[in-house]
């Protein structure tokens, strides 16, 4: 899994026993002077900029580059976990009571972290060792240069494209930042577990924004308001996708967590935590979500062996049975083939599967018109554009493969293929290293399992932006070694 070619990757990490002293300080200045830019550019992001009040923003700002630079100097893996919660807060889109700029904040710490680890080599290159190189990251950086490539040549809107360019050249390089600060399989272990815990952070954001907005007075009252507000924050998304990619990755992970626990509360807890999450993907109406956590859990069958394998079949025909009773999911479901009934919702999902139909079409007629080169990177919102005026607010084919093929062609599309016949190879060969060793085994198959499901779910959406798959990615990759620290 890593560049070096060994089982167990070799990596550079911060030695907590020494002290820090002249490292700790200029790392801590420089933060500071990052943070102190990044708060006086995001003031001039307000609506009335001349408020002299909102400048005291800077100095938590300040205070904060301080803060995170000691404690990454001090524990490596906290800029792991923060960029998990950031990213896994972006990924739920309905909360907009913060304000908060989620993706930008994980940015942030992935700048953080990349001068953390260019000023530690520098000022110490005595302890310089080789950096651990994922291998599906590297997979990718094939398909990374074509999407620059086709970007400034096919620009419709350059300043559009570029923006839209900005993911697939930079995610596979957050990863290989933030694989420096895993150094072994028992911190892969907790990290994902953590994962587990902290994909229910959005709920207790919801739940905080209730309380904000609604003033309740009295637990029980702001319990069952609460819980209300969440179900109405993930059924009222404009487009809940970001929300169901977090559920493909944290819903398989919790179940794996379960059945290798072996106390029964603990069991019960990761159990009703899945059931809670299951329970509001439900809310969201999003038949894409409903088929792609299906897959998931068919996956997850598939991968597993022994009662695991037993448990995520049980789960896939109770699911079966719960999604089949339920007359608004069993309605919604009905209109993939076309039936239409007297639900509610129901136009509407018919009405987004005619738009679904429309975007692959005319996708499928530019890649025939432009077989090898396509139409250039971020191109097919555009294109589409011309051929109906219903299309005018649709930017992507809202699926990832048919738009790779019409916007980059043939040669973006072999490199993207390659890019996933990599990944599955080297998740193949971690799952073979992990078999024998029940805890790890189980927890490796739940993320993976995640990953297939994040695949299939790119047919019904274009996932090439997505943060979460590459966060993980340094996770997984530790956790398919055989076990040895560097």
């Amino acid at each position: 899994m890593n560049g070096t070619g060994s089982d167990a990757p070799v990596i550079a990490v911060a030695d907590s026993s020494e002290s820090v002293g002249l490292q700790t300080i200029i790392l801590a200045f420089s933060i500071t002077v990052f943070f102190l830019v990044a708060g006086l550019a995001g003031l001039l992001a307000f609506e009335h900029p001349t408020d002299r009040i909102k400048y005291i923003a800077v100095i938590p700002a300040c205070a904060g580059g301080i803060a995170l630079l000691l404690s990454l100097s001090h524990w490596p893996e906290l800029v792991i976990h923060l960029c998990l919660i950031g990213v896994i807060l972006d990924q739920w889109e309905g909360l907009s009571f913060t304000g908060l700029p989620f993706l930008t904040f994980t940015k942030i710490l992935f700048l953080s972290a990349f001068g953390l680890l260019l000023l530690r080599d520098f000022i110490a290159p005595e302890r310089k060792k080789p950096w651990n190189l994922p291998t599906i990251a590297l997979a990718h950086l094939p398909f990374s240069i074509i999407c620059l490539g086709s970007t400034l040549a096919f620009a419709y809107s350059l300043k559009s494209s570029l923006r839209w360019c900005i993911a697939p050249l930079t995610l596979p390089f957050l990863s290989i930042v933030l694989a420096q600060f895993i150094h072994e399989q028992k911190q892969s272990i907790r990290l994902l577990k953590a994962f587990a815990l902290y994909s229910f952070f959005p709920m207790l954001v919801a739940l905080l924004e209730s309380l904000i907005n609604r003033r309740i007075t009295g637990g029980m009252n702001f319990v069952l308001y609460g819980i209300d507000d969440i179900f109405r924050v993930a059924g009222n998304f404009e487009n809940p996708n970001d929300f169901v990619v977090l559920m493909l990755f944290s819903v398989p992970v919790l179940l794996c967590w379960a059945v290798l626990v072996p106390s029964w509360w603990a069991k019960c807890l990761l159990l009703g935590g899945c059931v809670f999450e299951l329970l509001i993907l439900v809310k969201t109406y999003s038949r894409s979500g409903y088929i792609s956590m299906a897959f998931t859990l068919f996956a997850l069958a598939l991968l597993s062996k022994g009662r695991l394998r037993k448990v995520s079949w049980a789960v896939c025909l109770a699911g079966m049975v719960i999604f089949v009773s339920l007359p608004e999911t069993r309605d919604r479901l009905m209109t993939l083939a076309g039936i239409r009934t007297e639900g509610p919702g129901v136009s509407q999902a018919l009405a987004s599967l005619s738009f679904r139909k429309q975007l692959f079409q005319i996708a499928w007629w530019e890649f025939l018109e432009n077989p090898v080169m396509g139409v250039g990177y971020g191109n097919i919102g555009a294109r589409a554009k011309t051929y109906s005026s219903m299309l005018n607010t649709k930017s992507t084919a809202e699926n990832t493969y048919i738009e790779i093929l019409a916007e980059m062609g043939l040669i973006g599309f072999s490199a993207f293929l390659f890019f996933l016949y990599m990944a599955w190879k080297t998740m193949w060969t971690g799952l073979q290293r992990c078999r024998g060793n029940p805890g790890v085994e189980a927890l490796f198959c739940g993320l993976a399992a995640g990953y297939c499901g994040f695949a299939f779910n790119s047919l019904f959406d274009t996932n090439i932006p997505d943060n979460l798959p590459w966060i993980l990615l340094p996770v997984m990759a530790y956790l398919g070694t055989s076990g040895k620290t560097a």
